[in-house]
């Protein structure tokens, strides 16, 4: 959503900087390039997705604020759109992983981990949203 101005045109090339910030952030376990732009999509309706993971404790509010701070620094654009993923909708954490591109790994295991239970959460979920749709609306 276009807040204050379009994304850089180049920003593509920039997506390095937030790769270095997250990897040197000691919250940061992983994140995720998602949306257009991991696609290598970019428009005039452009932003920048961006998922992270945290490690346990602190304020995940908190921590957002000034991982979107900095990144709308190094970015030079406020269209980021920023998700914590520890606090994220079953919904949306799968749509993440749908189309994710990897930007930081410093634990390969828990990011395993985590994109496995989220998605065996969510296709039990899917099912069940399907009986609900089929009752709900007749179908089938």
């Amino acid at each position: 959503m276009i807040k204050t101005h379009k994304i850089p045109e180049k920003i593509l090339e920039h997506i390095y900087k937030a790769k270095t910030y997250l990897d040197s952030h000691p919250k940061v376990v992983f994140a995720y390039l998602f949306g257009g732009l991991a696609k290598a999509r970019c428009g005039p309706l452009s932003d920048v997705d961006i998922a992270v993971y945290l490690s346990n404790g602190g304020n995940t509010a908190q921590e957002k604020m000034e991982i979107l701070g900095n990144l709308i620094e190094l970015l030079n654009t406020d269209e980021i759109d920023l998700v914590i993923l520890n606090t994220a909708s079953l919904p949306l954490r799968a749509k993440i992983l749908e189309e994710k591109k990897v930007l930081v790994d410093s634990s390969p295991f828990l990011r395993h981990k985590f994109e496995s239970l989220t998605l065996r959460e969510y296709f039990d979920f899917s099912i069940k949203e399907m009986e609900i749709y089929k009752k709900r609306y007749s179908i089938g």
